[in-house]
């Protein structure tokens, strides 16, 4: 039987997105956000959210729903329309010399010739919203700019 956190999580997620879709660009071949009973039976939430600028977040978290539901063993990777990178959010323990070990953040297009740099969190706790709240930030601010 499905779990009701993890339910009324999706659904949370689902309404989320739904009042931001003048963000979205639903109907672009590479948008992917998974069905109910994936996301509550696997207990993962994996999306490919395609902006209406066509920058790209990728998301993938596994979901634990023993208290309230919690996102752990994630990747929230922002890319511009270039498939450049803007920002990386990881819990991998690679980096035990960041004070928020083991999330961590990595800022701009990944490097292939030396190690890159890594940083603290700059918000309070990494979930899908609070980093498609990121992307939306950025993306009103990009359209101020212009």
């Amino acid at each position: 039987m499905a779990n009701g956190k993890l339910r009324e999580y999706y659904w949370h997620v689902m309404t989320f997105l739904a009042e931001r879709s003048e963000y979205l660009d639903t109907e672009h071949f590479a948008f992917r956000f998974p069905d109910e009973d994936i996301a509550i039976n696997r207990q993962v939430l994996e999306a490919t959210l395609i902006m209406r600028d066509g920058s790209r977040l990728f998301a993938r978290a596994s979901l634990d729903d023993q208290a309230a539901v919690r996102e752990y063993d994630y990747a929230y990777i922002y890319y511009d329309h270039h498939g450049n990178r803007i920002f990386q959010y990881d819990d991998a323990p690679h980096h035990p010399e960041i004070a928020t070990h083991p999330h961590h953040l990595h800022r701009g297009v990944k490097s292939k010739q030396k190690r890159e740099r890594v940083y603290p969190l700059d918000v309070p706790q990494v979930n899908f919203i609070v980093i498609v709240e990121k992307v939306i930030e950025r993306l009103e601010s990009s359209a101020q700019e212009k």
